[in-house]
């Protein structure tokens, strides 16, 4: 009985360590597009000179070819989440990543104003408003759009602009794209040679439209991939090593300790199981796949 009292505490204490973790997310989302309402009317107009754009003319057809790739990637990185034994603590690190990649994003959006990276942003941007009596009523109407559609925009005929440095969709493929190698079974190996080509055109998709310039998108690779490794080689220690650690001297350590405090040491074991009482033939199907993927 004792020990599924504390069972049950311990179930419940991560449901709470993931709810906080999402309301960061969110509210490092939300940061994002509030920023980008009041960015929009004063970033310059003038695209930057870019390396890409002076090989390959801009087109159109590429930014929803990155909205897609981006979707599709997070929907194989979330399939494997929610497939793995250890979900919940898997899904809330990839909340405080994304928290801590947003965050990192709206401190960079609100400091330096890039101008639009399209050539032909007259005809994409939405146009620029003087500061009136009504800008609030503006602002709070962009605000909740953004948040209604998540951020995507490639069904929107004008958008905002102004929230470049750095990539926001390149954020998402690349923790996706992280989280696929580091939590995939052994036997599904094949799976980042899928999603491999599905990150890289994705983020390449993002430069040829010209929704962002390429340090954009290298900027923010660069950063989550020193994030998201760094992240999982410090909490993979065992606990009493981790604040003697260089990497705990990292800004972001601090921030998400009381979150891994509960997990054990070392790499988290790939294995799959079915979430759900039922189906029975869903339960021992996901067993029959850990006997051979795991293997």
């Amino acid at each position: 009985m004792a020990h599924l009292q504390l069972r049950k505490k311990k179930c419940i204490l991560e449901l709470v360590k993931l709810s906080i973790a999402f309301l960061c997310l969110s509210l490092s989302a939300f940061l994002n597009f509030f920023l980008l309402t009041i960015i929009h009317d004063i970033v310059p107009r003038e695209p930057l000179p870019d390396l890409i754009f002076m090989l390959i003319p801009q087109q159109k057809w590429a930014w929803p070819v990155g909205d897609v790739l981006s979707t599709v990637n997070s929907v194989i990185g979330f399939a494997v989440v929610f497939l793995h034994k250890d979900r919940i603590t898997i899904l809330r690190r990839l909340f405080l990543l994304g928290s801590i990649m947003y965050g990192l994003r709206a401190v960079v959006m609100g400091v330096t104003f890039l101008p639009p990276s399209f050539h032909d942003r007259d005809q994409i941007c939405l146009p620029q408003v003087n500061r009136t009596a009504m800008y609030g009523d503006e602002i709070m109407k962009r605000f909740l759009t953004y948040v209604v559609t998540l951020g995507l925009t490639s069904g929107q005929s004008k958008i905002l602009c102004g929230d470049l440095m750095f990539s926001g969709h390149t954020i998402v493929l690349s923790i996706m794209y992280f989280t696929t190698l580091k939590y995939t079974p052994k036997g599904l190996f094949w799976l980042r040679y899928v999603v491999t080509p599905i990150t890289f055109c994705g983020m390449l998709a993002l430069v040829v439209s010209g929704g962002h310039y390429s340090i954009d998108v290298l900027i923010a690779y660069w950063l989550c991939s020193h994030v998201f490794w760094s992240y999982h080689q410090i909490f993979e220690l065992p606990l009493q090593e981790r604040k003697s650690q260089n990497l705990a001297r990292m800004w972001w350590f601090w921030l998400v300790y009381w979150f891994e405090e509960t997990v054990p040491p070392g790499a988290l074991k790939n294995k799959w199981n079915w979430p759900f009482p039922g189906p029975l033939f869903m339960k021992e199907l996901a067993k029959k796949c850990n006997k051979k993927l795991c293997q």
